[in-house]
């Protein structure tokens, strides 16, 4: 226990490094120190606020007061004035219950980070607890292959977070946050994860070559897709359609996939055998006891465990006090999440909910949006008030927050020695966030909303930062092939250099180091 401990500490110390503190310092460093615009067509309600408190603070009279309003007013009026400046997605949202100075000066940024923290908790609670198990009692019901089940409804179960923070990108704040998140998500996926399952694995993984190669030449078809799409950063409903379409194409695929196996097979003359190297001793044990079912050769004995299950699952209680400090503190800390998605919403897992499943389905579908548009709220109150876009937070903060409950379990994975399913997961799950997280708001959009009309892509350089996603995918499966299909730490220290140098270009990008892509964000 205390081995798996320091496992996660050095996991969640490296997270807040490389995904918030890295990309913070490297925007706020190399960002122009000069006001990035002084346009006042539009100003943010949120810097009104704030110059009225402030006058307000300074006992300015009543006629300098007057004056600015007026100003403000008229420039608000003024539609004819060209816009060279992006409104802030700031606006889009309620008021903030504090102000940009309280913010700023007073350190009050750092109740809202708190905040989208504990956020990332509620929906990954919603998620693993409630989620995921009734997507899991649909596909029992409707009998669905297991590969056409992994790609669909459980891969919408790992990736509703992005799903509705793309919803809420194009429906609300009408911005690139959902399209930033998806395109950081796939890059933290792919590259931050893998690493770490490299790094802290605890013994070397071999990988399996057809489930690698699969889901690498589905998600590089993807990338060349979104690249295609968003090149004049016009997205039409014939678009956003294509996207669609390629992920029911992706889904055919999975049902066939035993039979495209064979054919690669037979094709290549190579046959897996065993998957895994042998495992350190610290893992042997962790190992037999997450797969105690198997190796037990007593039927009794199984059957005893299981029933022991059940009752665990019917009297399992939020209230239930977990062994050891850091469990119990994490414990108190989720304790009002717990309590409160234990009342509002069924666990099918229990017997005596198990045919409520629809009912937990919709119930967790609407939590999941609500906490998603609350943790992009506190995400955008963080990037205006340090002066970070929005693609740059998508892809840092908001990727590495929702993927992080996929990331621990990857890590616990590949500690077992399971490197197909640490790896194949992660990459398989991006081609759902591209193709469908993306495609079908579009598509709603397009053809509901504004039928006829089209979705407006405003970063200028977010086609290059797909271009260099592709590149990463690329050069990832060439060091996997150079590695002779092997994962270790020596690879695992590659990909994390490959994560801060994609992190380190995109930033780069979004404040036009390489040309003028991007409009800055309007600011008085």
């Amino acid at each position: 226990m205390a081995r798996e401990g320091r496992v996660l500490c050095r996991f969640a110390l490296l997270f807040l490094f490389a995904c918030f503190i890295f990309p913070t310092v490297l925007y706020k460093s190399i960002s122009p120190k000069s006001p990035r615009t002084n346009n006042p067509v539009v100003v943010s309600s949120r810097t009104r606020k704030s110059v009225e408190l402030t006058d307000n603070t300074n006992n300015t009279n009543n006629s300098t007061m007057l004056q600015k309003v007026l100003t403000l007013m008229k420039a608000l009026a003024d539609s004819s004035s060209p816009k060279n400046c992006v409104k802030p997605s700031i606006d889009e949202f309620p008021d903030d219950f504090m102000t940009q100075n309280q913010r700023q000066k007073q350190g009050g940024v750092v109740i809202h980070f708190l905040l989208a923290l504990y956020m990332f908790v509620a929906l990954a609670i919603v998620c693993d607890d409630y989620f995921v198990p009734s997507l899991e009692q649909i596909t029992d019901k409707l009998h669905m292959h297991s590969d056409v089940a992994g790609a669909t409804f459980m891969a919408a179960g790992s990736s509703a977070p992005e799903l509705f923070t793309s919803v809420i990108g194009v429906f609300i704040t009408k911005s690139d946050i959902g399209l930033g998140t998806i395109v950081g998500s796939a890059v933290f996926n792919i590259l931050f994860i893998v690493a770490i399952c490299g790094l802290f694995a605890g013994s070397t993984l071999r990988l399996s070559r057809w489930p690698l190669l699969r889901d690498s030449l589905c998600y590089l078809l993807s990338i060349v897709a979104l690249i295609a799409i968003t090149y004049d950063k016009n997205v039409f409903w014939y678009e956003s359609l294509v996207l669609v379409c390629m992920y029911l194409l992706y889904v055919v695929i999975m049902y066939f996939n035993q039979s495209l196996e064979g054919c690669f097979q037979r094709l290549t003359g190579f046959e897996e055998g065993d998957k895994d190297l042998p495992k350190n001793s610290s893992n042997d044990e962790e190992g037999k006891s997450l797969l105690r079912n198997e190796e037990s050769s007593n039927p009794s004995e199984s059957y005893q465990e299981e029933e022991v299950q059940i009752i665990d699952k019917d009297e399992d209680s939020p209230f239930s006090v977990p062994e050891g400090l850091i469990s119990r503190s994490l414990w108190i800390v989720a304790l009002p999440l717990t309590c409160l998605f234990y009342v509002t919403i069924p666990d099918c897992r229990k017997e005596r909910w198990e045919k409520w499943y629809l009912v937990s389905f919709f119930v967790s579908v609407v939590w999941i949006a609500l906490l998603s548009y609350v943790l992009v709220w506190m995400v955008e109150i963080i990037g205006f008030t340090l002066g970070i876009d929005d693609v740059i937070m998508g892809l840092t903060f908001l990727a590495a927050g929702s993927s992080v409950p996929d990331g621990i379990s990857s890590l616990i994975v590949a500690r077992q020695g399971d490197g197909d399913m640490a790896v194949s997961n992660t990459i398989g799950s991006n081609v759902f966030d591209i193709l469908l997280c993306l495609g079908l708001p579009w598509l709603l959009r397009t053809t509901i909303v504004d039928t006829g009309g089209y979705v407006v892509v405003l970063s200028g350089s977010i086609i290059y930062t797909s271009i260099s996603l592709f590149g990463t995918v690329f050069v990832t499966l060439l060091f996997v092939v150079l590695n002779k299909w092997y994962l270790n730490k020596c690879l695992g220290m590659i990909l994390l250099f490959l994560y801060f140098a994609f992190i380190t270009v995109a930033t780069l990008f979004e404040l036009n180091y390489f040309g003028d892509f991007n409009m800055p964000i309007c600011r008085t």
